[in-house]
């Protein structure tokens, strides 16, 4: 997808890391993975379960790093590998474009594929008496991660397959495949044939098993410096100590991102309180052929049953909601929102500070304007549903936002390694140290 807009294509600007090679391996993962969690990777990484035999799970959430344009302390820049991964799709990250190619040519969904770091802690999807919480993509119409994976498979944007069926038919092709089925579930694909009731049973296995390697730790690391930090381990330097007094203060993005820990006491905290909000996103006029807005929660076909009192919810109120995802990683994940408009956490952070400071971008009036994000910012896609009490107009200085996004940096995953290398040096946390919380369980919400 080519961008002939200057302010679109730009170089996505780095978020300066001290780069070093990744400590973890393939093999070292696949070491602790069960039976069941090693068929849910090769699932996960198989092109041969899409329509053209070209895109598999992993298209869109990497389980590979690349090489990303980063700025040195000289103000110069070089091609440098990621210092973890974002499980976001790498060519989106790279290039600064939204949204994702399907398996059929030039087939584009219409929103920016989320990480699927961590996402096996969201809860099942759930009115809380006060909110709508959990639930996997952006409008938690997944109630969990078994859902969710059934999903890309037999979307025509993305993996294209016709029929559950047409994908149990390739599992057949691989004898690899027959044998595990078999032996993990005590289904035997070579006896499955079209219409037997069967075929949904195994299409449930194949969601189950990439489940379950969605939840290894390969996906759920916990050891970033805020994860240190806050273990008593390490410290921040003068900056991110700064952005982390905003970040849970004047900032209030620990309203929603909350740094508090998963279980109140000693455990990991999530950054994420997967509720659902309506920041006021401008539309993205990057994303091939302009689709409509997404609505986001509104769009759920599950909201009116899980609310408890259907007559009482007002669908309006809940337009342009998307779910509030977790921040571990984030420097990773570029470009930002539901629809990927922001390019990178500066703007994110400046966006929060001056919403409703700024004036209305006009001519045009949307992310193409030379103005975006400098002197001017279009009317977001709900304008009338946006949050007004805890953004918009938050009286953060420059320095401020610099330190908020100094301080997001912590959240990056892999930091023995980023933390010791090209000029950095932690004592506290050498090279090869394990996470603090590195026998947290990981929830199973597929049960």
């Amino acid at each position: 997808m080519k961008n002939t807009n200057k302010h679109l294509i730009m170089p996505i600007k780095p978020l300066v890391f001290a780069l070093g090679v990744l400590a973890f391996t393939n093999t070292a993962f696949a070491a602790e993975q069960t039976l069941e969690q090693q068929l849910g990777q090769l699932l996960y990484e198989d092109i041969n379960l899409s329509l053209h035999r070209n895109q598999s799970c992993e298209s869109c959430h990497s389980l590979s790093t690349i090489e990303i344009p980063i700025e040195g302390v000289d103000g110069n820049f070089q091609m440098a590998e990621q210092p973890t991964l974002g499980f976001v799709d790498p060519s989106n990250v790279l290039n600064g474009t939204a949204v994702s190619d399907g398996s059929r040519r030039r087939a584009f969904g219409g929103l920016n594929a989320p990480s699927v770091g961590y996402a096996a802690f969201s809860p099942d999807f759930h009115w809380d008496g006060e909110l709508f919480i959990g639930g996997q993509f952006w409008n938690g119409r997944a109630s969990n991660l078994v859902e969710q994976a059934k999903g890309p498979f037999v979307n025509p944007l993305e993996m294209a397959m016709p029929s559950e069926w047409a994908v149990i038919e390739r599992l057949k092709q691989n004898r690899s495949y027959l044998r595990s089925f078999k032996r993990i579930y005590n289904i035997d694909l070579r006896r499955l044939r079209e219409g037997n009731p069967k075929v949904g049973e195994a299409y449930e296995a194949v969601a189950t098993a990439i489940s379950a390697f969605e939840r290894t730790s390969r996906f759920n690391r916990f050891d970033s410096k805020f994860d240190f930090e806050a273990a008593g381990i390490t410290q921040y330097n003068a900056s991110e100590q700064r952005g982390a007094d905003l970040f849970d203060d004047i900032a209030q993005c620990g309203d929603c991102h909350s740094t508090d820990e998963i279980d109140g006491e000693s455990g990991p905290a999530l950054l994420t309180d997967f509720s659902y909000d309506n920041i006021g996103s401008p539309a993205n006029p990057q994303i091939p052929r302009r689709p409509q807005a997404d609505p986001g929660l509104q769009g759920n076909p599950n909201i009116a049953a899980v609310h408890g009192n259907a007559s009482e919810l007002e669908l309006d109120e809940v337009q342009g909601r998307h779910k509030v995802m977790s921040l571990r990683n984030i420097a990773m994940t570029a470009p930002y929102m539901h629809n990927g408009v922001f390019k990178s956490l500066r703007e994110v952070v400046h966006f929060y500070n001056t919403r409703d400071v700024l004036p209305a971008c006009t001519a045009p009036a949307d992310a193409t304007n030379p103005g975006f994000a400098v002197t001017c910012w279009p009317q977001g896609e709900f304008h009338s549903t946006r949050n007004t009490k805890k953004m918009g107009n938050l009286g953060l200085t420059p320095q401020d936002e610099a330190d908020i996004v100094e301080y997001m940096k912590t959240f990056t995953d892999n930091y023995p390694e980023w933390g010791n290398s090209n000029g950095l040096s932690d004592p506290n946390v050498p090279t090869g140290t394990p996470s603090p919380f590195a026998n947290y369980p990981i929830p199973d919400h597929s049960n």
